[in-house]
């Protein structure tokens, strides 16, 4: 007997739908069992030509139907944990209940960023093509990581992968922590690794909006090392 009212054959069907509306999402998978008891891994990857910001914004659009759809139907919601989390202690944080659905998300722009996230965790012997080979991509496919134009790397790469680390915007953390918790990772990004004035958010929306206004930024640092 399960405590969930949905099947993750439902959710994916669900993605499935709305990944067909979408310009800037390359792939979309899975990694691992798909238990929707506990949650569910997911990798997903930029079109390499895409703007950050533009891929993000569907990405967050989304979850945003997502949870939607779990609220209307299901009275759950929608919690995601951006890479590697540390589950019982996120979702203490994030009012988990039963009926929601937990999504950890892997999130990549480039073929370098797989590498520099995934290597230092790998045992002696492990290969990440062979990793990769066991995921279930239900939009695009494992050819699409493996393109010319997604194997070159960005010299913001590594900035941009902590962005997809730190993104709460989905966390159902209330606002006055997300604001916390966001400004405080936005300052880190702007002030100390780009050495530019840090934007300070006041409300949920304005967290989005210096969100896709750093990953424009981070485009421009990658525009201006490829001349």
């Amino acid at each position: 007997m399960t405590s969930k009212p949905y099947t993750w054959k439902e959710i994916r069907e669900f993605l499935i739908k709305e990944l067909k509306e979408t310009k800037h999402i390359m792939t979309w998978g899975t990694l691992g069992s798909c238990n929707i008891e506990h949650d569910i891994d997911t990798i997903i990857t930029k079109k390499p030509n895409s703007p950050s910001a533009e891929f993000y914004r569907e990405v967050h659009g989304i979850f945003d139907k997502l949870n939607d759809y779990l609220k209307r139907k299901y009275d759950g919601k929608l919690i995601h944990l951006p890479g590697v989390s540390f589950v019982p202690e996120f979702l203490k944080l994030m009012n988990y209940s039963k009926k929601d659905l937990t999504i950890h998300t892997l999130i990549y722009s480039s073929y370098s960023q797989i590498e520099k996230d995934w290597n230092w965790a790998l045992f002696e012997g492990e290969k990440i093509k062979d990793i990769l080979k066991n995921c279930d991509f239900f939009f695009g496919s494992l050819e699409d990581l493996y393109s010319r134009d997604f194997q070159k790397s960005n010299y913001a790469d590594n900035v941009l992968l902590y962005l997809s680390l730190y993104d709460r915007i989905h966390s159902n953390y209330d606002e006055v922590f997300l604001l916390k918790v966001m400004n405080y990772y936005f300052d880190y990004l702007f002030r100390k690794r780009m050495g530019v004035k840090t934007p300070v958010a006041k409300n949920k929306k304005e967290v989005r909006e210096i969100f896709y206004k750093l990953c424009d930024k981070l485009d421009e640092l990658n525009e201006e090392h490829k001349k």
